[in-house]
C-alpha cells in the first residue's frame, strides 16, 4: 500500500528503542475475570467495551469529551488475547500511526490524541487524490526531524498553548461552581 516514492514525509532522527505510550491499564481481579470471559467479537456485559477479534474490524476510537463537558473517557476496546483495554501504542498501531510517532505521556491524552485524529493512511489516501486533481508536481522534503524535546509529551495545556503561541482556551476549560464549601463541575 505505502511505498519509497509515495512517501512525502519527513525524514525523522529518533531512538528505536523509545516506544512511548506502552503503559497498561491496572484492572481489578473482577474486571479482569469479565474481560477473560468475553468473546473475541463480542461486547463485555457490564463495561460495554468490545473486545477485539483478529478476523473483525476495531470498533472506532473514540477521544472522549473535554473538560468543559465532564471529562469522560470514551470506551476503549479490550486485548483480544490478554484481559485488558488496549494501551495508547496498541490504538495507534491500529490507527495506523507509525511507531515513532509520540503522544502525550497520560493515558487520557494519548487517547484523546488518537480519537481526535484522522488515521495517518486515510489522510495519506485522501491527500494523494487532491494531489492528482491539482495535478501537484510532489517531492520528498530534505529536512531531518530530530525528535528530541520529550518533555513536550508532559506538557500541561496552559504550558503547551504558551509553547506554541495558541489561544489557552482553544478547547473551553472546565467551569467549576462553589457552593457552601463543595466545587463542582458545571458541564454545558
Amino acid at each position: 500500500m505505502s511505498s519509497i516514492e509515495d512517501d512525502y514525509s519527513y525524514l525523522r532522527k529518533y531512538d528505536l528503542r523509545l516506544l512511548t505510550s506502552s503503559s497498561r491499564t491496572k484492572h481489578t481481579p473482577e474486571t479482569i475475570r469479565r474481560f477473560a470471559q468475553t468473546p473475541q467479537g463480542k461486547t463485555e456485559s457490564i463495561s460495554r467495551f468490545y473486545k477485539l477479534s483478529f478476523d473483525g474490524l476495531c470498533n472506532t476510537l473514540r477521544a472522549g469529551t473535554a473538560s468543559n463537558r465532564g471529562a469522560f473517557t470514551s470506551p476503549r476496546p479490550i486485548h483480544p488475547l490478554t484481559p485488558r483495554c488496549i494501551t495508547v501504542r496498541e490504538a495507534a498501531r491500529l490507527h495506523s500511526y507509525p511507531d515513532w510517532f509520540r503522544f502525550h505521556a497520560t493515558k487520557w491524552h494519548g487517547f484523546r490524541q488518537i480519537g481526535n485524529s484522522v488515521p495517518p493512511l486515510l489522510a495519506k489516501v485522501i491527500a494523494a487524490e487532491i494531489i492528482k486533481c491539482l495535478n501537484v508536481d510532489s517531492s520528498k522534503p530534505e529536512e531531518l526531524i530530530v525528535l528530541n524535546n520529550e518533555k513536550l509529551l508532559t506538557t500541561q495545556m496552559s504550558k503547551a498553548a504558551q509553547y506554541y503561541e495558541v489561544d489557552s482556551h482553544i478547547i473551553e476549560p472546565r467551569k467549576r461552581i462553589i457552593q457552601k464549601n463543595r466545587v463542582f463541575a458545571k458541564n454545558k
